[in-house]
């Protein structure tokens, strides 16, 4: 018996929980001739005592079995109903889609050990939409010794339509880099890319927990405040920095509890959101220099690997949460002075719904058995297909 043809004109859904743990992006994706088309993008919230519960696992990985059952089957209900308010809000049906592509959350990201483990079961999330779900992409990386993540320079080079070299910047909880080099008639240039470290997810918490809104809107508290030179030099002396790619990290390494230590080793004291030495806003303002420096190094340092110092205005397009915040983006120019960085808006892509849209895609790709060309990215002996397959 012949295998199918692969299907050319789909519609599929991503859905993504990030490491911000906010809410859950669904994208409404379609394939056709080639293209990738993005129909619609919501992302609700996460219930407040669900998202508490997911933050608190940064701290510490220790949680019973029934505890781990329950997240991850409370995740797949949210999954399955935001898929559900997708579907209604377009009038579409559950037949109306070849598949949905699921992250999950990541709770546990370990390349040392290698294994990697995310919630929110796409078995649950089949059965209870009817829609065929593909998800944990990671760990078939993993078992080919690579560092399972980060999987969208693979997707960028697919989603950017580029005739000169550029970087796609993600600023989600935790920030990575993709080098996408120019696209040549004939030739199929790989794309670079691995985690810088901390995005948001740092800036977020404080102003959680201090200032009492969920992020800095446009960067406006960074803009206020004084960054402080000592704990960002404590901030930038983290081992990981040091390391050569490829590199994974997450929230499992840069947390509340981290940020903290480095403020007693740099500063002497315990902060708690009143100290006359430290204040919430020069905090923030110190977490935002933290991340664009932690950025900017690393693609400096792609540049001059792929001897690209000539040229001027290299694009530099920036996705996720973190493309909102101005004083973020401005720091970063202000490091590469012979880039253009922008957000991705200006070339009409939705800087929030890339990543969803690229579960989408990673769904068509295990559906159709083709190999995602990650090993030039991750490290892995081979390149793979990635995921598993629940049907309804």
């Amino acid at each position: 018996m012949k295998n199918s043809p692969p299907l050319y004109h789909q519609y599929m859904i991503g859905l993504m929980s990030g490491t911000s743990a906010d809410a859950i992006d669904a994208a409404l994706v379609e394939f056709k001739g080639g293209k990738i088309l993005l129909h619609d993008f919501i992302s609700p919230e996460l219930p407040p005592p669900l998202k508490q519960s997911l933050l608190q696992l940064n701290q510490t990985a220790a949680l019973s079995l029934e505890q781990l059952a329950q997240l991850s089957f409370d995740l797949a209900q949210q999954f399955s109903q935001t898929t559900q308010q997708l579907l209604t809000k377009n009038g579409l049906q559950a037949n109306n889609i070849t598949a949905i592509g699921s992250h999950g959350q990541t709770i546990y990201h370990a390349p040392h050990i290698p294994m990697t483990l995310q919630i929110g079961h796409p078995a649950l999330i089949a059965k209870t939409t009817q829609i065929q779900t593909v998800g944990d992409f990671r760990v078939d990386d993993m078992a080919l010794s690579g560092q399972g993540a980060p999987f969208a320079p693979v997707f960028h080079q697919t989603l950017f339509q580029h005739t000169t070299p550029c970087f796609v910047v993600n600023i989600g909880g935790i920030a990575n880099i993709s080098y996408l080099p120019a696209k040549q008639s004939g030739e199929n240039m790989m794309p670079l890319g691995y985690d810088t470290g901390p995005g948001n997810a740092l800036m977020d918490e404080i102003c959680q927990q201090h200032l009492h809104c969920p992020f800095d809107k446009n960067g406006a508290f960074a803009t206020k405040g004084t960054p402080n030179t000592t704990l960002l030099t404590q901030l930038l002396s983290h081992p990981y920095f040091k390391l050569p790619p490829p590199k994974s990290t997450g929230r499992d390494v840069f947390h509340s509890d981290w940020l903290h230590q480095q403020i007693y080793d740099s500063l002497g004291i315990h902060f708690n959101g009143s100290q006359t030495v430290l204040s919430p806003i020069d905090l923030i303002s110190t977490l935002n220099q933290f991340t664009a420096i932690s950025i900017a190094t690393e693609l400096k340092r792609l540049i001059q690997q792929q001897t690209l110092d000539s040229l001027t205005n290299l694009p530099v397009w920036v996705a996720g949460g973190g493309a909102f915040n101005k004083q973020l983006l401005q720091a970063i120019q202000q490091h590469l002075p012979q880039t253009n960085v922008q957000s991705t808006l200006a070339i009409g892509i939705n800087p929030n719904a890339i990543e969803a849209m690229m579960c989408a895609w990673l769904a068509k790709q295990r559906i159709e058995c083709t190999p995602v060309p990650l090993s030039q990215v991750t490290g892995a002996a081979r390149n793979a297909v990635l995921g598993g397959l629940w049907h309804p």
